[in-house]
This record gives C-alpha cells, structure tokens and sequence, in this order.
C-alpha cells in the first residue's frame, strides 16, 4: 500500500472534530484525560492523526458523556470493558449505579435537600 492510500485512511484532529461533531478542544480533553484509551498517531510532524478504528470509541465515548457520565466514569468504564471483555453483568451493574445515582439526585432536588 503506499503513502496516499494510507493517508486518506487517516483524519487529522479537524477531520475527526467535523465527522463527529466533537469540537477540537474537547477531542485533546478526551485525550489528555483518557490517556492509554484514546491514543492517536503522529505524523511525522508530530500532529495527531487518527484511523478508523478511533471513530467507534470516540463515539462510545460521546454517548457516554451525553447519558452525563463524568470523565472518571467513562475512563473507569472503558477500564472495566477491557478488564472484563464486556461482560453483561458488569454493564448491567454499572448502569444500575447509573441509574441510582440519577434518582439520587432528582429525589435531593426535590426535595430541596443540599
């Protein structure tokens, strides 16, 4: 395979930022905070590039964040998926955490409880 065809295989971080929607700042928070999770390539400049194979996590990660996991949850998510292969148990414990905690919450807002 020569050169071209392998960067056409390759996203630059504002490539990847419109693809997904994710603004350029927040793709470096991600990285830098999920360091060993997401980990793109380097030009030979040293600016990131990313394959393929990142579009699924950045997009697991976004929905993660969307369902309003913080940082920490998400890492120790992909840190719990890599430890358990993706047991369903430990999906179903974790969303139940989730879900706990949500209704924690609503209930403290409610009830006007700080």
């Amino acid at each position: 395979m020569n050169e071209m065809s392998l960067d056409r295989q390759m996203f630059t971080i504002k490539e990847l930022s419109e693809k997904l929607d994710i603004p350029k700042p927040t793709i470096r928070f991600w990285e830098k905070e999920l360091e060993g999770i997401i980990v793109p390539l380097r030009s030979n400049g040293g600016q990131r590039r990313y394959n393929e194979s990142h579009i699924p996590l950045f997009e697991q990660i976004k929905r993660l964040r969307n369902a309003g996991r913080s940082i920490s949850q998400v890492k120790e998510y992909f840190n719990n998926r890599n430890r358990t292969t993706n047991s369903p148990e430990s999906e179903i414990d974790m969303l139940t955490k989730r879900i706990s905690d949500l209704v924690k919450m609503e209930v403290t807002k409610f009830l006007g409880i700080k």
